[in-house]
């Protein structure tokens, strides 16, 4: 067999793969968006994962956001610290570095202590250097305000 034979060989191969696998991630995807519309926090953030990688699904940063802040919404610290990845990156949103910081805060206070945790403070403390004290005044406001709104909600 040829050089070239080879590579079409590969490529053909890689297809039905792509292909192959692409067909078992659908029942998935189907699965985890119906009980992500349910209101499951871990589908919401399985959903959103799917969207920003584009497994089973064309990539979509605004649909992984939007997934991802319905999560968030019910403490998922994986969806905080991606919130705050997706915003510290203008990925899917406007780039904004207050709100990044206020997701990855919010994260941080979410993860128990271990790695995860260490690496939504690093990723916060980085954006420290590039934001004015006001700012990050404004972000730990916003913090604050939205962990408020949070606690109220387990209440009900």
């Amino acid at each position: 067999m040829t050089a070239s034979a080879k590579q079409i060989l590969n490529i053909g191969m890689k297809g039905l793969l792509s292909a192959i696998s692409g067909f078992f991630l659908k029942p998935g995807f189907d699965a985890a968006r119906k009980a992500a519309e349910q209101g499951n926090p871990l589908s919401q953030f399985n959903l959103g994962l799917m969207y920003y990688k584009g497994r089973a699904v064309r990539q979509n940063y605004t649909e992984a956001v939007k997934w991802w802040r319905l999560s968030a919404e019910k403490g998922f610290a994986e969806a905080l610290n991606n919130l705050g990845m997706m915003y510290g990156n203008g990925d899917g949103v406007a780039q904004d570095h207050v709100e990044a910081h206020k997701w990855f805060d919010l994260a941080a206070a979410h993860h128990p202590r271990g790695r995860k945790r260490r690496k939504s403070v690093r990723d916060r403390d980085f954006l420290v250097k590039r934001m004015t004290s006001a700012q990050v005044a404004e972000a730990e406001r916003l913090a604050r305000e939205w962990t408020a709104a949070f606690e109220k909600r387990q209440m009900t």
